[in-house]
């Protein structure tokens, strides 16, 4: 049984889980959208939506928090005043997952996680 047991494994280790999660989440704060499939859409979405909600609050704790997650402070500056002004007024809900298409070789699902308002 798997009592207390969170997450999705994604066939990979805790650390290149971890490492494919940081790289997800940062192209996701560069263009404002990434496509994959809906498992590590899934996964990641709730650590967007809290880095999200934290560079909204935009304070020096919530700065270090950020940074924690992407170790560049020029980076983290920037998810901070992109969000700040393009998601005034919202206080959570700040992602979305649309299914696009069914990949042929394997027939996973591809979905998109967008955010509701473009980031600037």
């Amino acid at each position: 049984m798997r009592h207390r047991i969170l997450g999705r494994q994604l066939n990979r280790t805790a650390k290149l889980r971890w490492s494919l999660f940081r790289s997800m989440l940062r192209s996701l704060f560069t263009y404002g959208f990434i496509t994959s499939t809906e498992a590590k859409l899934k996964s990641i979405l709730n650590n967007a939506e809290k880095i999200t909600g934290l560079a909204l609050k935009g304070g020096i704790n919530e700065i270090k928090e950020i940074n924690k997650t992407f170790a560049d402070d020029k980076f983290t500056a920037e998810i901070v005043t992109k969000i700040q002004s393009s998601l005034i007024g919202r206080t959570s809900n700040f992602l979305k997952i649309q299914r696009v298409k069914v990949r042929q070789g394997d027939n996973a699902l591809i979905s998109k996680l967008s955010f509701y308002k473009d980031l600037k």
